[in-house]
């Protein structure tokens, strides 16, 4: 069992290695600023080397494109802040997500024909106003 460990312990300071400890920015759209030093940020420009602490700031209809070190390219979209491995490892699935013009299921549906609901403020202020005497 201790070699087991040992041997766990060791194959990850291997792979530790051999990780990417550096981004190659492939293209830049938009304006994308990395952290210079603290408070001075700086544009990103194609062909820089950025490390996986650099703190990026990608903008509004903004993506910067970076090769790590094994080949392997990452997008990072519009709207983010963070550091390099901290973005580049939130990718998120590879999904397709939801496309426009899809209709979702309306599981609502059978929920409306076996019970009397409400459906807007006013109805619901007249079911209320009819549960108490008013003195006026």
């Amino acid at each position: 069992m201790k070699k087991l460990i040992a041997l766990a312990v060791t194959l990850f300071a291997a792979a530790m290695l051999f990780a990417a400890d550096e981004f190659t920015v492939k293209s830049v759209k938009g304006k994308v600023t990395f952290e210079a030093e603290p408070g001075l940020m700086k544009e990103v420009k194609a062909g820089q080397k950025l490390s996986l602490s650099t703190v990026i700031n990608t903008a509004v209809n903004s993506t910067l494109v970076v090769t790590g070190e094994d080949g392997k390219e990452v997008t990072i979209k519009a709207m983010k802040k963070g550091t390099v491995e901290s973005l580049a490892a939130s990718r998120g699935p590879a999904g397709k997500g939801i496309s426009k013009g899809t209709v979702a299921k309306d599981s609502t549906a059978a929920a409306r024909s076996s019970e009397k609901g409400t459906a807007t403020a006013s109805s619901r202020a007249s079911n209320a106003a009819a549960d108490y005497d008013w003195e006026q």
